[in-house]
């Protein structure tokens, strides 16, 4: 196939850096970007947005909503990153892998990019909640760890220097105790559920990485951590960023511990369920820059081109 050619829209951020290194090593894709001297240039922008194949915006929501508005070519296709259009019923939510959405993605020209915690949620949740093993109206709490480098550059400077006491007592960082994560309305919405969860991530000092996790209650779900475990088996048997463990596996845990690192670098996720009585304990690891984020945006494109999803993409 000819070469489509692709611009970023905020390509100096994480996640406009992480998708420019991805699409560098690209086979099926040219990179435009605007000369340095002329990044400030609105004209020059407006006309990049509007002559890419596909446009990737790395921005902040207002500033998304705006460079939208800037498009007016109808063939231009547009994967952003922000939480603007997350849970907009005219753009496509951009996790290929869950039941329905990657006809969607392939015919789409909007396209939401997933949040990093949505996307460890969502897998895990959504296939429960389908099946009727999870109540819509379950009271779920989710619970996450990840790499400060979700913060962007002003958060991962402020990491980098610390140093001492300081670096200690950032090991592990509850944030967003005000419990309205900006999360939440694409968690509650891409699984079904009546309720929002209540969430509460934590920050490690380590760059990058994520652990996303929710305890279930067997008395309060219809069904074990077996037919759990078989329900998410049935629904990605083929694809080939998830990788589920066994029930109970122990072969990742180091001196009992699962750390958030081991898929840093890849687009891959890993989704794990243990068990004991009747407490069931589900959690997804992923690179928050990675699946998580620009690799997660790389994918929806070769989906939305009909190019191999693996394509640039490490598993």
């Amino acid at each position: 196939m000819s070469k489509i050619t692709a611009y970023i829209d905020g390509q100096y951020g994480t996640t406009g850096l992480q998708i420019q290194e991805r699409l560098s090593a690209h086979p099926n894709v040219d990179v435009l970007s605007i000369p340095e001297e002329q990044k400030k240039d609105p004209e020059l922008r407006r006309e990049f947005l509007n002559k890419a194949d596909v446009v990737f915006l790395c921005l902040p929501d207002d500033a998304s909503r705006e460079a939208v508005t800037l498009i007016d070519n109808p063939e231009t296709v547009v994967i952003d990153a922000s939480t603007a259009f997350r849970v907009n019923p005219d753009w496509v939510y951009g996790i290929p892998e869950l039941p329905g959405y990657r006809d969607k993605i392939k015919t789409s020209n909007r396209i939401a990019n997933p949040g990093c915690y949505p996307s460890g949620m969502t897998l895990l949740i959504a296939p429960l909640v389908e099946a009727g093993i999870v109540p819509k109206s379950y009271a779920m709490t989710v619970s996450a760890i990840t790499g400060y480098s979700g913060g962007g550059k002003a958060m991962i400077a402020d990491y980098k220097t610390k140093q001492g006491e300081a670096a200690a007592m950032a090991s592990a960082r509850l944030k967003n105790l005000d419990l309205n994560h900006k999360h939440l309305p694409e968690m509650t919405r891409v699984t079904g559920l009546e309720h929002a969860p209540v969430f509460v991530p934590t920050v490690a000092n380590v760059e990058q990485g994520m652990l996303v996790s929710v305890a279930l209650h067997g008395h309060a779900i219809s069904g074990d951590a077996e037919k759990i475990h078989a329900t998410l088996a049935s629904t990605y048997a083929g694809e080939p960023f998830v990788k589920l463990f066994p029930l109970n596996d122990e072969s990742q845990l180091e001196e009992g511990f699962l750390e958030p690192t081991a898929c840093n670098g890849t687009n891959r996720i890993e989704l794990f369920v243990f068990s004991s009585e009747d407490r069931i304990y589900l959690t997804a690891r992923l690179d928050n820059l990675g699946k998580g984020a620009s690799g997660a945006a790389v994918q929806n494109m070769n989906c939305r081109f009909g190019i191999d999803e693996t394509t640039g993409l490490t598993i």
